[in-house]
């Protein structure tokens, strides 16, 4: 998970940042697939602000807290609105509540906390998960020759130019496809 810090009014140190650094990535337990965490800190007057808002592929959770004494208290607040939330999540997204059972197991299964064998059919063939890799940032030109060089037949990269995730294939005529995400 990727943790961002921002602030307004005040020098973020090294202490606050140890301090939630330490405890956001315990909530990947309540939703494994976390993608970012931002925090913005911020002091008004004499009131101190901490925002936390975590992001995922279907859900985004947001707490604020403030406190009059440290920003400490504040950043206590926040991280326990959000625990509050993805535990709420957490508990939606096991089918305990039957009329929404099936939306709630799309919703678990995309957060991993399933696995999609088990709602498969038997006849359907099994996912397996070969490796996860990050993609490399590289031109598209440059994936082209790596794809030339490699085996495989298709290469999935970060395009430079656009910072979106691509992928190059190879086509049966000797060409080199792209596919960019048009979202």
């Amino acid at each position: 998970m990727d943790i961002r810090f921002s602030g307004k009014n005040l020098k973020i140190t090294q202490g606050m940042k140890e301090h939630l650094e330490a405890r956001l990535p315990k909530f990947e337990k309540y939703a494994p697939r976390l993608v970012e965490a931002h925090v913005f800190l911020k002091k008004e007057k004499y009131i101190y602000i901490a925002e936390i808002t975590l992001a995922a592929k279907d859900f985004h959770a947001f707490g604020m807290g403030q406190a009059k004494d440290n920003i400490f208290a504040a950043m206590d607040e926040a991280y326990e609105r959000v625990e509050k939330q993805l535990k709420k999540f957490r508990a939606k997204s096991k089918g305990h509540h039957k009329k929404n059972s099936k939306g709630s197991a799309k919703l678990a299964r995309a957060f991993g906390m399933i696995d999609a064998e088990t709602i498969l059919p038997e006849d359907h063939p099994k996912i397996v998960r070969s490796a996860s890799f990050a993609p490399k940032p590289m031109s598209v030109e440059e994936a082209s020759l790596q794809l030339e060089i490699s085996p495989e037949k298709f290469l999935v990269f970060m395009n430079q130019n656009t910072n979106a995730v691509n992928v190059i294939h190879k086509c049966k005529d000797g060409n080199h496809g792209l596919i960019e995400p048009g979202f």
